[in-house]
């Protein structure tokens, strides 16, 4: 935000006249807003979502039980200090969602703790549940042991964590743990359609353990694999350097936790996503699938699925109560919702309902458990409901404000056109790259079906060191992108760097880049003599109210034919035209046309007051598109105080007709 006083807004639950103030600055707009906008094809891919379900093995079945027992004794048990009783149902919770991500989560929650830490009565304990996952920010993905060692353990509940970890150490692997077997199944099947998969997980441990599986098996069903397993353990640099690293594979399976939910765009090398873990909060579902559900992506569909445990309670709550309803509401009204006020204390209410209701059976594959029988889980799920409602209720309200539908595309279509024009479209970006690396620098690049090859070597070291460390790279101009090519736009770092390098060259006659900036020719494109000229033209802009000040720097393209005195001048059309295709059809004489040059610009320099009508007026236009978009929009009327005058004259190419 350049507005520090805007950085803690919440938007969801922001008055009116809040959202009205903000709404001068930021614009909200759905997909289907934007697809077709202005005639041009900005494309989103198709999400297709749904959910796979697994069931224990007998002997998973059978261990969930026993976890089950002892937790439900846990929260039973009578503690006098309040403190210590949440955190006792804290350990309870901590250990079912640890057995039920993977064998090695639980086994880690079940050995990692500090046996007979000293706990003092006057411990200030924590209100809010430690295992309720943020909203945004980085996750923690570690498990809760911190949870664990400050539950008062007996020796008796010691003894048996020892064995229910003993236990569940020989249940890992294909053979006992159906969970892991099932994603194995989906990610082939997923692989044999070509879709690369991103698989998150909540812990580091089930990330490690999971990864470790599905790569000794997919490696045995496709040649030139590539699993990656990215938890918070990795730098964030090498978690970006590994992803990038799997470009070369064809096929692609990354098992994360959420440390990579945020931040890093996956859109351009993979095209699904598998919820391993069920987040315990919606917003870090939508994070997720984002991360390859966003403009350049590719692929016209992708798939997100959820993965949960048909006969595992705490599954089966979030699933219904939570995410499936807040799915069901980002279908029916095009996007997505942020999760209600106090989300984690709403959760956290929802999950102790079920923990204190839940029963453990020794029937086969099955939990003895109708949550619509149980009034208290009833409750809350009506509570949670009403608020995912008014949070649906609210974003409507938002759209209508942030999406202003007043902004018609016509009455600011012209004004883009220009924008464009000043600033170098997509076409106007691939010429301007391609020509200079080739012209200025003798560096080849190539077109091929999707982009160019860019081959490096010639490149100078502040350009090369931007791009990968490769003699040859794919690079594209459009976005989307195609897979595994470098998007290099009017924005990029090289384009910039190309700029400063050609412009620096251009008025530095000791540079080793000298980009010409004059030239005469003789053609068949003209019939009478015609002068091309480029300006470098800077407006200072000054608030009305603020008097706050900016310059405007762009780049002008004029033209005349015949004398410079009779001011036959071309139309903006025509000089892009001839700037672009004008060819020399027969030679001439250095002598012949520093002669032509010379002449020329004695005329040119006689303009010097036409020269500064065009920069008054284009200043003009820049203040008049201002206006237009502060009538739409709202916000801070302008002023020219001045062009800076002169204009600088960059360039000036002139074409003599020919006759031969």
């Amino acid at each position: 935000m350049l507005d520090e006083k805007y950085n803690t807004i919440d938007i969801p639950n922001a008055t009116d006249d809040i959202r009205k103030e903000f709404a001068q600055y930021y614009i909200q707009r759905r997909r289907a807003d934007v697809e077709r906008w202005l005639d041009e094809d900005t494309p989103f891919p198709k999400r297709e979502s749904g959910e796979f379900e697994y069931s224990l093995s007998n002997e998973y079945s059978d261990y969930y039980d026993d976890v089950l027992d002892f937790t439900l004794n846990l929260t039973k048990k009578e503690e006098q200090h309040e403190g210590r009783k949440r955190f006792r149902y804290w350990s309870a919770l901590a250990l079912l969602r640890g057995v039920m991500s993977s064998p090695a989560a639980g086994v880690e929650m079940l050995k990692n703790r500090i046996r007979n830490l000293e706990i003092p009565d006057d411990l200030e304990y924590t209100t809010s549940n430690p295992l309720m996952d943020d909203d945004f920010g980085p996750a923690r993905d570690y498990a809760p042991t911190d949870v664990i060692n400050k539950t008062a353990w007996t020796d008796y509940e010691n003894r048996k964590l020892n064995d229910l970890a003993g236990k569940l150490e020989k249940l890992t692997g294909f053979k006992y743990d159906y969970k892991a077997r099932e994603a194995y199944e989906i990610v082939k099947k997923w692989l044999a359609d070509s879709d690369s998969t991103v698989i998150f997980c909540r812990f580091i441990a089930t990330a490690n353990y999971l990864g470790e599986l599905l790569k000794t098996a997919l490696e045995k069903d496709f040649k030139n694999i590539d699993v990656q397993v990215v938890t918070s353990e990795d730098p964030d640099e090498l978690r970006k350097s590994r992803i990038e690293e799997m470009e070369d594979s064809k096929l692609r399976v990354l098992v994360a936790t959420d440390c990579l939910s945020e931040g890093i765009n996956l859109q351009d090398k993979f095209t699904a996503v598998l919820h391993y873990d069920l987040p315990w909060n919606p917003n870090r579902l939508e994070q997720r699938e984002g991360r390859i559900d966003r403009f350049g992506q590719t692929a016209k569909e992708v798939k997100a699925f959820l993965l949960y445990g048909k006969d595992n309670p705490v599954d089966g709550v979030v699933l219904k109560v939570l995410l499936r309803k807040v799915r069901e509401i980002r279908k029916s009204i095009g996007i997505s919702i942020p999760f209600p006020e106090d989300s984690k204390s709403l959760i956290d209410s929802v999950m102790q309902a079920v923990l204190l209701n839940v029963k453990p059976s020794r029937r086969r594959n099955q939990i003895a458990l109708d949550f619509d029988q149980v009034d208290e889980v009833k409750q809350k799920e009506i509570i949670a409901t009403n608020a995912i409602q008014r949070a649906a209720d609210r974003e409507k309200a938002s759209r209508s404000i942030f999406a202003h539908p007043a902004i018609k595309a016509g009455e600011i279509e012209v004004d883009l056109k220009q924008s464009d024009e000043s600033i170098g479209d997509t076409k106007a970006v691939e010429n301007f790259v391609t020509e200079a690396l080739a012209s200025v620098f003798g560096v080849q690049v190539s077109k091929n079906k999707k982009g160019y090859d860019l081959y490096t070597t010639n490149l100078p070291s502040v350009l090369r060191n931007i791009l990968p460390d490769k003699p040859k790279l794919k690079i594209s101009f459009h976005s989307p992108t195609p897979e595994g090519y470098i998007y290099i736009g009017r924005n990029h770092l090289f384009v910039e760097q190309l700029c400063q390098i050609l412009l620096a060259g251009a008025i530095d006659p000791e540079s080793q880049y000298r980009p010409a900036r004059a030239s005469v020719i003789k053609s068949r494109d003209v019939d009478i003599k015609t002068t091309l000229l480029l300006f470098r033209v800077r407006n200072v802009i000054e608030e009305k109210q603020t008097h706050n000040q900016l310059v405007a720097e762009e780049m002008l393209i004029w033209g005349y034919r015949g004398a410079a005195s009779n001011m036959d001048v071309l139309s903006q059309d025509e000089v892009k035209t001839l700037m672009a295709l004008a060819e020399a059809h027969s030679t001439m004489s250095k002598e012949a046309k520093a002669d032509f040059l010379e002449t020329e610009l004695e005329s040119i320099s006689k303009l010097r007051k036409e020269f500064d009508d065009i920069a008054i007026n284009r200043a003009e236009k820049l203040i008049e598109s201002h206006e237009r978009f502060r009538k739409l929009l709202g916000g801070t009327r302008y002023k020219v105080v001045e062009p800076i005058l002169p204009m600088d004259l960059m360039g000036v190419y002139i074409i003599l007709p020919d006759k031969s």
